[in-house]
């Protein structure tokens, strides 16, 4: 998965360039009412925000002061948002990241006025749109917004927008072998794949198309997130997202794989030699099981553990190089799951 970063001069905006190995999951703890909530009440909360903005915005001049706590307003805004305008059910085959920084006004008794959220809402939109529409890619849809608690200043609360957009493919992905145990994984064709950089197959297959990252996360997804019900979608809210920290050791052995040297769940060679940059389909096959315990165990245990309640939705699968090593980066995405009857529709389009 690339990544892209962009200065934005816009009033109260700043575009961060990501720190590329960081661990994401900071935001404010759930309200209690929220965790207890069936997927109708979700719904139905949503919908009650938005109805909330819509009127705010048809009577402005309304002088009657509604609150809101700064937790719920973050959970109301990501989720409003990602309900209307991300497409998270799709095949993605390349994703972009960007960041964004707004400032969410706070009054003295730490609530946040609808009136000042409503606009707020409008700068959110305006500040991903301008990310969106600035990331060159074909068959580009949006796939999510992860919207965080970042510093207070005073009154001004800043809120970490991360959006992640993606080219997306109406080709079938990798399907998986059914017979995994006579083949010892998904990867039975004998194909070499070069670690990174759309570099294809040793036999010249995908060359500037596909690469073992790649193929890895279109596995990785095909694999473990699940199809929605027939006639519906899935939708998210509460988006989680966790990234392998570069140089951090994720311990893996499988015992189908004794003869591996590696004990990464993901990809790794320091001061590589020509041959390190090509994984063998026994490789291959190891890497995906070990990026399976990254995602399913490592990603849910030690500190900030991405939450039980908390379905897997996404994962990309990056290749980086530097002066000393190559290797393999995982970025996954998590969220409350809710479903939907596909007559809702294509809801908004940034």
């Amino acid at each position: 998965m690339k990544r892209f970063s962009k200065t934005l001069v816009a009033a109260l905006v700043f575009v961060a360039t990501m720190a590329a190995f960081m661990v994401g999951c900071k935001k404010e703890q759930m309200p209690e009412a929220v965790e207890a909530m069936q997927d109708g009440a979700t719904l139905d909360r949503i919908m009650d925000f938005k109805r909330q903005l819509e009127a705010v915005e048809a009577t402005p001049n309304e002088r009657t002061a509604t609150y809101m706590s700064v937790a719920d307003a973050i959970w109301n805004l990501e989720a409003l948002f990602n309900f209307t305008y991300a497409y998270p059910n799709k095949n993605y085959v390349q994703t972009v990241s960007c960041d964004t920084t707004l400032n969410l006004y706070v009054c003295a008794n730490d609530s946040v006025l609808l009136t000042d959220l409503s606009v707020f809402y409008g700068q959110m939109f305006a500040a991903v749109q301008t990310l969106y529409q600035a990331v060159d890619l074909d068959n580009k849809e949006f796939l999510i917004l992860d919207v965080q608690v970042g510093e207070r200043n005073g009154s001004h609360q800043a809120i970490e927008l991360h959006s992640v957009q993606g080219r997306v493919t109406t080709t079938t992905p990798h399907d998986p072998d059914p017979n995994p145990h006579q083949w010892k994984g998904p990867f039975t064709n004998g194909l070499t794949w070069y670690y990174g950089e759309n570099g294809g197959t040793s036999n010249g297959l995908f060359q500037g198309i596909m690469d073992a990252a790649d193929t890895l996360t279109r596995t990785l997804n095909a694999r473990l997130v699940p199809q929605a019900p027939e006639n519906c979608e899935y939708y998210y809210t509460n988006i989680c997202g966790k990234t392998s920290i570069y140089n951090t050791i994720y311990a893996f052995s499988h015992e189908w794989f004794p003869n591996i040297a590696s004990h990464h769940c993901e990809f790794y060679r320091a001061y590589p030699t020509p041959d390190d940059y090509w994984l063998d389909p026994d490789l291959m096959n190891f890497h995906y099981y070990g990026e399976c315990h990254l995602v399913q165990v490592e990603f849910r245990s030690g500190n900030d553990p991405v939450p039980s309640t908390h379905s897997l939705f996404q994962v990309q699968v990056k290749e980086y190089e530097n002066d000393t090593a190559i290797g393999h980066q995982t970025e996954a995405l998590y969220g409350i799951r809710g479903v939907i009857a596909h007559e809702w529709g294509d809801r908004g389009h940034l």
